[in-house]
């Protein structure tokens, strides 16, 4: 994993003017935590967030924090959380975890699908049920993202976190019985007119079942 330098300076709290006042800027509002220490409110750049997260491994990059006004508070540290707009989807807000470059630590890592499917050439299609796993290493040895192929996958067929290879120096921590992704048939997708056909079908045989039930009825009788 590339280490991203990212400029920071500290940034008022108290007041959502400050926030406003931060964005305003063409800044994010940003917390950095953790290592034993005081949570830090930051300011951080808009773009280079923006361009980070459109990277491959963004969600969770390792970057070095470089606090200009405050150098004793430059620390590196792990993307943790992005705070997205629920309408337009701008980025509001992150956090940061304080890490150290020489301990291991926990993260997520994205699982890439390579190859074309027996299954899917067949007529099938992939349903890929997970797109993350969790790993445990040094923050600079995280992998960009892990790959798996596909290729030998037939109708029916899976694959799962125990078909990944990872570098020795990087541990799972995903359940390695998870499947990861599979080979289905596709869902037949009924129109308008076959579900009304077989409501129908459905409302005639019940009340077939229900004339039935009354001549046994009438015969016991």
């Amino acid at each position: 994993m590339q280490l991203i330098t990212l400029k920071t300076q500290l940034r008022k709290t108290g007041r959502k003017a400050y926030n406003a006042q931060t964005r305003a800027e063409d800044n994010l509002p940003a917390v950095v935590y953790g290592d034993s220490k005081d949570a830090l409110a930051i300011a951080v750049d808009r773009t280079e967030i923006e361009k980070m997260l459109k990277v491959e491994g963004g969600t969770h990059a390792v970057v070095q924090l470089e606090c200009d006004d405050a150098p004793e508070h430059s620390s590196p540290a792990l993307l943790k959380a992005v705070q997205r707009h629920p309408v337009k989807d701008h980025v509001l807000h992150v956090d940061f975890l304080r890490i150290r470059l020489d301990q291991r630590i926990e993260t997520q890592v994205a699982v890439v699908l390579t190859g074309r499917s027996k299954g899917v050439i067949e007529g099938g299609v992939i349903d890929q049920q997970i797109r993350e796993v969790e790993v445990e290493c040094l923050a600079l040895d995280a992998p960009q993202h892990l790959e798996v192929d596909i290729s030998h996958l037939e109708m029916g067929d899976s694959v799962h976190v125990s078909d990944l290879v990872v570098p020795d120096n990087v541990t799972i921590l995903t359940d390695p019985e998870v499947a990861i992704a599979s080979v289905h048939m596709p869902r037949v997708v009924k129109t308008a007119e076959e579900e009304a056909a077989e409501a129908e079908a459905a409302e005639a045989e019940a009340a077939e079942a229900e004339d039935e039930e009354k001549d046994s009825e009438a015969e016991a009788e």
